[in-house]
């Protein structure tokens, strides 16, 4: 329990930081969008080539990928459906929502309560290259799409794609991971400095967005929200052990990472996208919130469950 509380309470320093920063308006009008492009441009995109670069290509790749990110794909499909048809929704919002609900916060919660609890990060692995090298290049992939002007040739719209920081730098981890090369230390250490950015500025700009305080959202969000909350933390981690334990097998402490890496809050950085692209910003913002302080619960009760 002291992994789960410990991981908890240093996210909510940092954001607690950014909004002291806000409040005492140290950054300025422009500084929070100024902060959201240095971690979409340079920081992200260098913490993906290295984390991705650092992990065995064979241990991302496992069957487990099927219980995490097989049904974190399936449930943000499927909320991306409702969003657009149902809540009728843009489909820049419909591609946050199913965000919300599937890129599970593995940088920085993931990974301390992975060390502290489950005693080997390497369990965090697999979903961090999943949400990297598939549900984000997927959602930008179509915010991009959506965001070219009418009548753009497919070439220049498949250019802007491929051109996007997040997957350039994945697919450079990629290609270091499989063929095992690391680029020389005057070239890597400045990378790994920049990666270093990533986390704890995301956690800033999440914490300055709150600096007037959070607001109850309006009426006509809050069956949205609620969706959010029942997919994200009861259907996913449910799901992610059915899969993983009945259908393939998995059992002991390996099921147990299984189900606490599904139960974990939305990522901040789906706030940070939504920023980059000014889709769901108000959707995405309360997502993280509320995912964040009611996962408390059901992280120690998937511990006490399966711990």
């Amino acid at each position: 329990m002291l992994g789960v509380l410990e991981g908890f309470g240093v996210i909510g320093v940092v954001i607690f930081v950014g909004f002291l920063l806000g409040r005492l308006d140290i950054l300025g009008d422009t500084g929070q969008q100024a902060l959201a492009r240095l971690i979409f441009y340079a920081a992200t995109p260098a913490l993906l080539f290295t984390t991705i670069a650092e992990s065995p290509i064979d241990r991302t790749f496992s069957s487990a990928l099927l219980a995490t990110g097989g049904t974190a794909l399936f449930l943000g499909v499927v909320f991306a459906l409702l969003s657009r048809f149902v809540f009728k929704r843009s489909t820049g919002v419909a591609v946050i929502g199913g965000w919300a609900v599937s890129y599970v916060n593995i940088g920085n919660l993931g990974l301390p309560i992975a060390a502290y609890v489950l005693q080997d990060v390497g369990y965090v692995a697999p979903v961090l290259m999943f949400q990297l090298v598939v549900l984000a290049p997927i959602g930008i992939a179509v915010l991009d799409a959506q965001g070219a002007k009418a009548g753009t040739a497919w070439w220049r719209k498949l250019l802007k794609i491929l051109g996007n920081p997040l997957l350039i730098g994945s697919a450079a981890g990629v290609a270091c991971s499989a063929t095992g090369y690391r680029p020389p230390t005057v070239l890597y250490e400045p990378i790994s400095l920049i990666a270093g950015i990533s986390v704890p500025a995301a956690l800033i700009v999440f914490g300055f967005s709150l600096r007037n305080g959070w607001k109850i959202p309006p009426r006509d969000a809050h069956a949205e929200l609620g969706l959010v909350m029942l997919f994200k933390l009861i259907l996913h981690p449910f799901l992610a052990w059915l899969v993983g334990g009945p259908l393939l097998g998995y059992s002991g402490l390996d099921l147990f990472a299984i189900v606490l890496t599904s139960a974990l809050p939305t990522a901040q950085n789906v706030y940070i996208y939504a920023l980059r692209y000014q889709r769901g910003t108000a959707l995405a913002r309360d997502a993280v919130f509320l995912t964040t302080f009611t996962s408390i619960a059901v992280i120690i009760g998937v511990a006490m469950l399966l711990g």
